[in-house]
C-alpha cells in the first residue's frame, strides 16, 4: 500500500467554525477508516499575527510541539494567499466576506474550500466558479453534509427503491437564537451588514436535504428554476427569522413532485424529525439535525395498506451513524477535498459547482419574493477593486 497523501491546510479567519473545522483535521484519518490521506495544518491566516497566535495556541496547546512550531502566523489574507506550502485555503469567514476572500485566494492561483453559503448571491458565486475554472483550482462550498456516511448511505437506499416512487419530502433546520436579536443584535446570525438570517445560514441544509432526492446532483441542465412559493418572518434587525418555501422540482419521468424546506432561528427542530421523505412503498425519517443526521429510519407500507388507517406499516429499518474519533463531522468533506487534491480535481463530484450556483439562484428568487435584502457592498459581484 502506497503512503496516504497530505493535503496541507491554510486556514483563514480564527472564529468557531474555523475552529470545528481544525478540530477535526487534527483527528487521525484511520479513526474513521480511511488510509489514503491524511492532513496537515501548515498556516492560519487572520488580520493580526495576535490573532493567529492565539489561535494556535488554542488548538495547539503544548508550545513545545512540533506543529506549534510548525505552523505560521500570517497577520493578513494576503499573506496567506502567498503561502507555497499550502494546498488549499478554507475559508470560515462571516458570510458577507466570503466572496471578497474567495475571490482574492483564487485569483492568487489557490485552491479554496469556502464555508457554505459560497456567497451571498448567484452572481457573486457564478464570478467564483468562473475565475476557479479559468485558473484551473480547485474549488467548492463546504455543504458538508453532502459528504457525510449517512448522506451516502440514503442516496444508495432510495436508488434502491426502497420507497418506491418519490411523492413528497418536508425538511426543517432550526435552531432557537431568539436571545440574540435583543442580547448582541451584531452576531453575524441576525446582522444584516453580515448577511445574516436564517435563510442563508441554515437554509443550506434544508434545502439540501430536498435536492438530493427530488433534484439529484449529476444531472446536466441547471437552465430553469422550480416553481417557488415562499414566505417569512422577519427580526427587528431585518433578517429573517424563518423562512419556508415549496418547491417543485420535475422528475425524469415528468412528474412535478413538491418538497417544502423550513429555516428559522427562532425555534428548535424536533429532534425525532428533521425530513420526511415519502414514498409510494413507505417513507424515509431523517432524525434531526439536517446538517449532521446520525441515524434515518425506513419504513415500508404492508400489502393491506388503505389510505384511511395507520396500520399498514412493516419492516422498519434504522441505520446509526456515530462520529468515530470524537469529530464534529467537518472531517468527511476534508477527506473528500483532500482526495480531489491529491488526483489534481478542481471539482469535487460529492460538491459540485453549479449545483452550487444553483441553489444561489433559488434563494435569490425566495429573497426576492419576501424582501429581503442587505446592504449593497456586500451583494456586489464587481471585482474591479479586489
Amino acid at each position: 500500500m502506497s503512503a496516504p497523501a497530505t493535503c496541507r491546510w491554510g486556514i483563514l479567519s480564527t472564529g468557531w467554525i474555523a475552529g470545528m473545522f481544525v478540530k477535526d483535521l487534527l483527528v487521525d484519518p484511520e479513526t474513521r477508516g480511511v488510509r489514503d490521506i491524511k492532513h496537515e495544518v501548515v498556516a492560519i491566516g487572520s488580520r493580526s499575527v495576535e490573532s493567529a497566535q492565539q489561535f494556535v495556541n488554542q488548538w495547539w496547546p503544548d508550545v513545545d510541539s512540533n506543529a506549534h512550531k510548525r505552523i505560521k502566523r500570517h497577520g493578513s489574507y494576503a499573506e496567506l494567499f502567498r503561502d507555497q506550502a499550502v494546498d488549499c485555503i478554507y475559508i470560515g469567514t462571516p458570510h458577507s466576506h466570503h466572496f471578497d476572500t474567495a475571490y482574492a485566494a483564487l485569483q492568487a492561483g489557490k485552491n479554496v474550500l469556502v464555508e457554505k453559503p459560497m456567497t451571498v448571491n448567484a452572481k457573486q458565486a457564478e464570478t467564483l466558479v468562473r475565475l476557479a475554472r479559468e485558473k484551473g483550482v480547485f474549488l467548492a462550498s463546504a455543504l458538508w453534509t453532502r459528504c457525510l456516511p449517512s448522506t451516502l448511505k440514503l442516496q444508495e437506499v432510495l436508488a434502491s427503491g426502497a420507497i418506491g416512487e418519490i411523492r413528497g419530502v418536508t425538511s426543517e433546520f432550526s435552531i432557537d437564537a431568539t436571545g440574540l436579536v435583543n442580547r448582541d443584535p451584531g452576531h453575524r446570525m441576525v446582522n444584516p451588514e453580515l448577511a445574516g438570517g436564517a435563510l442563508l445560514d441554515l437554509g443550506p441544509y434544508s434545502y439540501t436535504q430536498l435536492a438530493l432526492v427530488l433534484a439529484p446532483h449529476g444531472r446536466t441542465s441547471y437552465d430553469k428554476l422550480p416553481e417557488i412559493s415562499s414566505s417569512m418572518v422577519k427580526t427587528s434587525t431585518r433578517v429573517d427569522a424563518s423562512t419556508t418555501a415549496t418547491l417543485h422540482f420535475e422528475q425524469s419521468d415528468g412528474r412535478i413532485v413538491a418538497g417544502t424546506m423550513t429555516s428559522a432561528i427562532d425555534r428548535h427542530t424536533p429532534p425525532e424529525r428533521c425530513v420526511l421523505i415519502s414514498g409510494s412503498l413507505g417513507y424515509i425519517t431523517i432524525h434531526s439535525p439536517a446538517n449532521n443526521p446520525r441515524s434515518f429510519t425506513v419504513k415500508r407500507y404492508g400489502d393491506s395498506h388503505r389510505f384511511w388507517t395507520h396500520e399498514t406499516e412493516h419492516d422498519a429499518t434504522t441505520y446509526n451513524f456515530g462520529m468515530p474519533g470524537g469529530i464534529f463531522g467537518f472531517a468527511y468533506e476534508a477527506d473528500e477535498v483532500a482526495r480531489c487534491m491529491r488526483d489534481g480535481k478542481t471539482e469535487s463530484e460529492l460538491l459540485p459547482l453549479d449545483e452550487t450556483v444553483y441553489q444561489m439562484k433559488i434563494f435569490d428568487e425566495i429573497r426576492r419574493q419576501n424582501r429581503l435584502e442587505y446592504p449593497a457592498p456586500i451583494e456586489s459581484f464587481d471585482v474591479s477593486s479586489l
